[in-house]
Parts: C-alpha cells; structure tokens; sequence
C-alpha cells in the first residue's frame, strides 16, 4: 500500500483541534504516511508537517491551491472551520470592525452602558497582542461576574464583580490521556499559563467535570 497524505486545514479555536487530530494519527499511522496541518497560527503538532500563513483559494478533488500559488496533493482532507460572529450580530451596533462585541476586560460591560456581553461573541485584546481565548471556562466566569453586577445594580449596590482572566481547561489527546492547562490570561507581557503533560488521570478528571457540570444544569 502507497503512502498516503491526510491534509488537516485549520486548527480550530487556539490550534487545538488540529494539533489533536495530527497528533493522534500519527500514532496510529506509520511513517510512510503523511500528515500536514495548516494554519495561520503556530503550532505544537511536532508529529506533522506545518504550513504556516498559509490561505486557501481553491479546493478540488485531491489537492488544494494557497494564495501563495502552492498546492498540497492529499488523500483525504480534514477541516476545521474558523470560528466565526453569530449572523444575529451583523450589522448591529454593538460590535466593532471586527465583527466582534468589544468590551471591558474586567466588567465586559460594552460602549452601551448596561449592555454587557459574555463567551465567544467577545473581544478582549492581550498584552501580547493576541484575543482572549474563545473557551467555555471564560464564558462561565464572565457570565458569573455579569450576573453579579446586574444584580448588584437592581438591588442599587456597587458593581464589584470583576472577570480576572484566569482559566483552565482540559485537552483530549486520544488514547484516553488528556492535558491540562491552567493560568493567568492576563498576566504582561504574555499569558502565565501551565501545560500539563498528557495522563489519564486528566482524562478521568475532564470525564468528572463533565458530569458535574450536567449534573448540575439537569
């Protein structure tokens, strides 16, 4: 059997879904066969080939063209879509020329006075020029300190709740191992932010959380 190329496009929020897809192929394909990940953001996918800045303009049947006049023969193709702003928020007042809801990084109150936004539809510059991740763990932590502060605001007390930038979450590697990252994603001059490297028991503990977090909502 010839050797085949499985072409991944995008990464997915913060590279992850690539490197994840990348990374569990390669264990489980020999090295007659070949994994290219593309992507306008660096990566951590160490067991597949990597296309930097690259930007595609035409898709057809075995190959892909890049803005660049590059093409990448593949087998199968595997994509992940970017993440984009609801069609709800098109046109609306509230988001900036991104696309996206623009707001305080600590109250996530908008220009709107009163008018707060939370999640994915948010955008919160950093220090090293990057947003803040689009991830679940921060969407729950706005949501709690926007809630506080609308009610503290009913009830005529001082808004005191403020997102601080911490989070954590886990990453699924495949083979029942996961990682776990953990920091401050506020912290000058880059994000303070710990790896942990891939185990079971990180595995277990995402399966845990997830339980709890429906046990809770059910």
């Amino acid at each position: 059997m010839r050797g085949q190329t499985v072409l991944i496009l995008g990464g997915g929020v913060g590279g992850v879904g690539g490197v994840v897809a990348a990374n569990a192929l390669r264990r489980r394909l020999d090295r007659r066969h070949r994994i290219v990940v593309v992507d306008r953001e660096p990566t951590f996918a160490l067991a597949a080939s990597f296309l930097p800045d690259h930007q595609i303009t035409r898709a057809e049947v075995g190959r892909v063209t890049f803005t660049d006049g590059t093409t990448v023969d593949f087998d199968l193709l595997v994509h992940v879509p970017p993440i984009a702003p609801p069609l709800a928020l098109r046109g609306s007042r509230v988001v900036d020329e991104t696309g996206w809801v623009r707001v305080d990084r600590h109250s996530l109150e908008t220009a709107y006075p009163g008018v707060y936004a939370v999640g994915d539809v948010t955008l919160i510059p950093l220090a090293m020029g990057k947003p803040l991740p689009r991830a679940g763990v921060f969407a729950h932590a706005q949501a709690e300190a926007v809630a506080r502060n609308i009610a503290a605001s009913v009830a005529g007390k001082e808004r005191a709740a403020r997102f601080d930038g911490r989070g954590a979450c886990f990453v699924e590697t495949g083979d029942g191992r996961a990682g776990f990252g953990s920091g401050d994603f506020y912290a000058e001059p880059r994000p303070a932010v710990r790896m942990r490297r891939p185990a079971w028991y990180w595995h277990a503990g995402k399966v845990l959380f997830e339980k709890q977090v429906m046990w809770g909502w059910l």
